[in-house]
């Protein structure tokens, strides 16, 4: 597939978040190209410098709209899902191993997670296990 008139429409905080993106579009009609950085110039001992490693997505032209309309609706939908758990209750998780009470967000219900106290698992909320759930051994 041949971009006409490429136009970056999108830069990505990563190759991969790069890679998604342009899947997305891809599978939404509007062909793309994720461009990695691959240049290096971004690392040192302690993680990479913001600003200089910097994916894009180009399109045509031609889809310049459609592609910037679909990644609205992806970063709007990705807004919800990080706030889905604003303002919500928490859940009380009792730990076995050192006897604390600890507090989780709901967004972790059915999930296992480290105590604060004590760093054991704990089970947040109840776990949700298929109905036909056996534990087998192999003897």
């Amino acid at each position: 597939m041949d971009l006409k008139e490429p136009i970056a429409v999108y830069t990505a905080g990563t190759n991969l978040e790069a890679h998604m993106i342009a899947s997305m579009l891809n599978d939404n009609g509007v062909p793309a190209f994720a461009v990695e950085d691959q240049s290096g110039a971004s690392l040192w001992m302690f993680g990479t410098i913001g600003q200089i490693h910097r994916p894009k997505i180009w399109v045509d032209k031609l889809t310049e709209a459609a592609a910037r309309q679909l990644i609205l609706d992806f970063e709007e939908r990705r807004r919800e899902r990080k706030n889905r758990g604003a303002g919500r209750e928490t859940i009380s998780v009792l730990c076995e191993k050192c006897g604390q009470t600890s507090m989780f967000p709901e967004t972790q219900n059915g999930t296992v997670q480290n105590c604060p106290s004590c760093d054991a698992y704990v089970d947040v909320g109840s776990l949700d296990w298929d109905e036909d759930f056996e534990e087998t051994s192999d003897s």
